[in-house]
């Protein structure tokens, strides 16, 4: 009888891909945390609570509720301990920030892409900060620049382009042609935030996380090679 692995642990050999450490271990990473994308993250939060309070004095109340709804998050990704770096901080703020102003200025309108560009800039820049903190986690143990990594990151995009759409639908008229182009956006916005939070990864020398004691064990077998 072969005897069942103990809570937290996986039968058989370690095979996730150790990221080599990384050579600005105990120090700055230059590209990574430069305080340029800090002081932009800080600049993109003030702006959009600045454009929140003016639609609010100018009266424009669905305007104010919509772009106050994309500028509150904002102050989580710049005062909440979450250890990405600051240059995906500034990514999640410049997407926040672009998509609130989409929504108070009426660029959704006005211009026919910016749909199709903000279903790609927003998954990319949440799940790579997601499959990151999955990493952390122990949720996801996969080489990080493998393909199977990659796979994991559009399969949560799809998820979560699928339940926008859910969203979307309570409010507006969606076509089947226009929902389609918008979750293929996601997905693909996705597979490049996937292969994004892998190269931080695997730059930052980041070692994989045991898996949590409460993952099932479908979970653990989809997230270890």
């Amino acid at each position: 009888m072969t005897a069942r692995p103990a809570p937290g642990r996986l039968a058989g050999p370690m095979q996730t891909a150790q990221p080599a450490p990384s050579r600005y271990a105990g120090r700055s990473d230059p590209l990574l945390d430069s305080a340029f994308w800090t002081a932009f993250a800080w600049a993109g939060v003030v702006a959009a609570f600045a454009g929140t309070a003016l639609l609010a004095a100018g009266g424009r109340l669905e305007e104010f509720v919509m772009a106050a709804a994309f500028a509150a998050p904002l102050l989580i990704v710049v005062l909440v301990p979450h250890n990405l770096p600051p240059l995906l901080s500034a990514i999640l703020v410049a997407c926040g920030l672009v998509s609130g102003a989409g929504w108070a200025l009426d660029w959704y309108d006005a211009h026919w892409w910016f749909d199709i560009v903000t279903h790609f800039i927003n998954p990319f820049a949440l799940v790579a900060a997601s499959m990151i903190m999955f990493w952390k986690a122990g949720i996801v143990r996969l080489p990080p620049l493998g393909g199977r990594f990659v796979l994991w990151a559009s399969a949560y995009g799809l998820a979560l382009g699928v339940l926008w759409e859910l969203i979307e639908v309570t409010y507006l008229v969606l076509t089947v042609p226009d929902t389609i182009l918008d979750i293929v956006m996601d997905v693909a916005g996705a597979a490049l935030g996937g292969w994004f939070a892998g190269w931080i990864i695997v730059r930052r020398g980041w070692p994989p996380a045991p898996p949590p004691d409460w993952m099932p064990d479908w979970l653990r077998r989809a997230g270890t090679p």
